[in-house]
């Protein structure tokens, strides 16, 4: 591109742990530079004041759940709103587990795209579809969006097959729309970034904790400061490292994975032992939808 690229990030958010504590991590980071950054989730009655979604500082409050449902629909409302209220060329769509150096991202579209091209980027990967045939979708990690793939987007959301993870389901609306996907490689943070030394030549670090290894969650707000410094050449000392990476391995042996979830099912297990059938069954239609809730902020069904 001739002229600097006009980016606008949109960062998808929840009022759930650990998604608040990396919100702030986040805005320590990039607030102090970046513009045009926004976290976008479920706004409150009085955080809405009556709009289907308003803008309040730098957080985009919407009209809509939280829950996994949602998630996909989130990110169209926070489509559909840069649309009619921002000049950009590109919007960058990261979690609230995700760093971007918004540097190497500058130059990455400087060297690969221009501002009128369709452009559906990121780091392609591999699921299958509700028939079981496997299809491609880019991680919603960080997604790369052009100005004009937002808009077919929009054009088409009807498309948007929700029961599918908001990134499957987007990347089936672009194949019907017959936009092909750019695959981007991703630095994924193995839990403890002490261990290794961390590649400073991407754009995008994913610095999910729990999932592939094992380290609780709590500790990615601590990683996303640590890749910011390292990136922005912050030097740690041996010992530095060491003190921390200790920390790190000390709060993996006394993880416990998805605690809330196994707390819930030991108690749905013990209740469904102890009570009568009938009392167990008034119980669990009694409070539905507080289970429901609780599930959806995990699972998508």
């Amino acid at each position: 591109m001739n002229k600097k690229a006009k980016i606008a990030t949109f960062i998808i958010s929840s009022n759930t742990h650990p998604a608040t504590r990396n919100i702030n991590a986040q805005k320590k980071i990039y607030l102090k530079f970046q513009q045009n950054i926004f976290w976008y989730r479920q706004g409150n009655k009085e955080q809405l004041n009556g709009k289907k979604a308003n803008l309040i500082n730098n957080d985009l409050f919407l009209d809509i759940s939280d829950d996994t449902l949602n998630m996909g629909k989130k990110t169209l409302m926070a489509l559909e709103w840069a649309e009619n209220n921002l000049d950009y060329d590109f919007i960058v769509r990261p979690t609230p587990s995700s760093y971007v150096n918004f540097k190497n991202l500058e130059n990455f579209i400087d060297a690969n795209f221009k501002s009128d091209d369709i452009v559906y980027a990121g780091k392609i990967q591999v699921t299958n579809d509700k028939n079981g045939n496997q299809i491609e979708f880019v991680s919603g990690s960080t997604l790369l969006l052009s100005k004009k793939c937002v808009q077919i987007i929009i054009e088409n959301k009807n498309l948007w097959d929700h029961s599918y993870w908001d990134d499957v389901g987007l990347s089936l609306l672009l194949k019907e729309a017959e936009v092909s996907s750019f695959n981007v490689e991703r630095c994924n943070i193995p839990g403890n970034p002490y261990l290794n030394n961390v590649p400073l030549g991407y754009y995008q670090y994913r610095c999910r904790a729990d999932n592939h290894y094992g380290y609780p969650r709590f500790i990615e707000s601590h990683v996303l400061k640590y890749i910011h410094n390292v990136s922005n050449g912050q030097d740690y000392s041996k010992i530095k490292k060491s003190f921390y990476s200790g920390l790190i391995k000390i709060s993996r042996y006394v993880y416990i994975y998805q605690f809330g979830w196994k707390v819930y099912s030991f108690l749905r297990k013990l209740f469904k032992l102890l009570l009568p059938k009938k009392v167990y069954l008034y119980l669990k239609n009694k409070f539905i939808k507080q289970i429901t809730s609780f599930k959806l902020i995990r699972f998508k069904t």
